[in-house]
């Protein structure tokens, strides 16, 4: 539940100063606000924005699942991603005469809306938008490369009259070359240089002198051409200067069409309809408050106990203690740890039972948790390997971020060595749609991590540690 009594604070890095500020996360949506959108717009196309920025910053909050700023542990943002964003008070000389009223314009934008972000399947989307769309918004996958399913191309007749519609910009042929690292023209000033629908079928004689020319589509002799334009010679050449380039739109065309968004909210439109309009399948909801006694309130884990059942492919101990038995104990008393935090937990199995990885994915992807978490244990055909290992996917900084928070607390507590956190493309990292994690928390096949796995004391603590790394990453300690 969303307490607007109580403020939620944001901690920021800033990087010249190498400090770490902590701000109420509501004043700094206002100062977004009035760096992100043209403050003549619509009410309620501000509104649309306090809930954009506020979504862009609790996804990166630690305490809403955020990985925050890397090297930063204790920062959820770094100014330096909004260059050019000031204070509000730093506009007096910039807006004159109208700083007041646009002070209380977004101040009432942000209020009437405090506390809410946009949220698909429980989470905070990425909440892209851009000024001008040009008529329609695009597909993620033709900007970004991947498909994210609420940013889907949405057709958009509400920008026409902005003043992006049709723009151009004139670039010299030498920059254009120098930024993108190619060679447009030749250095011989006589060696032709095609343009389609202008300059094309050129002839010319053994002493390089055109004879022939199809300019514009219309054929001309060489001799034509030097007379008509009054050109030194009939050996001659042309380089292009300067590229135009003609922009529908301004922007990447991803997510909400600001100028649209005005536009509708000047029809009729609420910022509930617009943003609905612009993001597909999205819920508007209150982000619930941090809690201390209960930090992990409104979070989802599912536990996945590996292997079960009586052909199971799990590893057996020398002194006959099975894999699977241990990983289901382990998961049991951490769902207990996670729900006493205030998780809501879902087991993959309950009980000593076959659960094959597609099924086990399924119920994952179906229930869309924050985190999906696979507890092992290790084996090796030598006994003395020892210590726990941690698994991501790659290029999954969330999860790599939480295992290392799991690493640190677990390695502490049950005194194992810690073997390093690891990419891997095991098949439920794979599958599974969320940050997952897979941990090996000791070796079976080693006699004292055996033993050590046999008593339910140990698993008992194992499962407090891995409950506490969830904890710290989460940032309450």
């Amino acid at each position: 539940m969303y307490d607007e009594s109580r403020e939620v604070y944001i901690n920021i890095y800033d990087k010249k100063s190498d400090k770490i500020v902590m701000n109420e996360l509501e004043e700094l949506v206002k100062q977004l606000v009035a760096w992100s959108i043209p403050l003549n717009f619509h009410i309620e196309a501000l509104k649309c924005q306090s809930i954009i920025m506020r979504t862009k910053l609790v996804r990166q909050m630690r305490a809403y699942g955020g990985c925050g700023v890397n090297q930063q542990k204790e920062a959820d943002i770094l100014m330096e991603n909004f260059v050019g964003a000031i204070p509000l008070e730093q506009y007096k000389e910039i807006w004159g005469r109208d700083y007041e009223d646009y002070v209380k314009k977004i101040e009432t934008a942000v209020m009437e809306t405090k506390g809410s972000v946009l949220l698909f399947n429980n989470k905070p989307i990425d909440a892209r938008a851009h000024l001008v769309c040009g008529g329609s918004t695009e597909n993620s996958e033709n900007v970004e490369g991947n498909v994210v399913q609420y940013l889907r191309k949405v057709l958009c007749n509400h920008c026409q009259n902005s003043p992006y519609s049709l723009n151009y910009k004139d670039i010299p042929i030498e920059e254009v070359e120098n930024k993108l690292g190619v060679k447009l023209t030749n250095d011989e000033v006589l060696k032709d240089t095609t343009i389609d629908n202008i300059i094309d079928d050129v002839l010319r004689d053994e002493q390089n002198r055109v004879t022939k020319i199809k300019i514009g589509g219309k054929e001309f002799k060489g001799k034509e051409v030097m007379d008509i334009l009054n050109i030194n010679s009939t050996r001659f050449g042309w380089r292009p200067q300067i590229m135009r380039f003609f922009t529908i739109g301004k922007g990447d065309g991803l997510g909400l069409c600001q100028y649209g968004a005005n536009n509708m909210a000047c029809e009729g439109s609420s910022a509930e309809e617009i943003l609905k309009y612009y993001y597909t399948g999205i819920e508007i909801k209150k982000i619930q408050n941090p809690c201390i006694n209960m930090p992990l309130k409104g979070k989802l884990v599912v536990i996945d106990p590996a292997h079960g059942g009586e052909d199971s492919d799990d590893h057996v101990g020398s002194q006959g203690l099975r894999e699977k038995d241990v990983n289901l104990s382990i998961a049991l008393h951490l769902e207990k740890e996670l729900q006493s935090l205030g998780a809501e937990v879902y087991l993959t199995r309950r009980e000593d039972i076959v659960v094959h990885l597609n099924d086990r994915a399924q119920m994952a992807n179906n229930t869309a948790p924050h985190f999906f978490i696979s507890i092992h244990q290790n084996y090796f055909n030598h006994p003395s390997k020892s210590g726990t290992e941690i698994y991501y996917f790659r290029g999954d900084t969330v999860a790599k971020e939480l295992a290392r928070e799991i690493m640190t607390a677990l390695t502490e507590e049950i005194e194992t060595l810690d073997k390093g956190i690891k990419p891997a493309d095991f098949f439920l990292l794979r599958e599974v749609i969320v940050s997952s994690i897979h941990v090996e928390v000791a070796y079976i096949s080693n006699f004292v991590e055996e033993k050590m796995l046999m008593d339910d004391n140990f698993r008992k603590r194992a499962a407090k540690s891995i409950a506490k790394g969830f904890v710290n990453f989460y940032r309450y300690v």
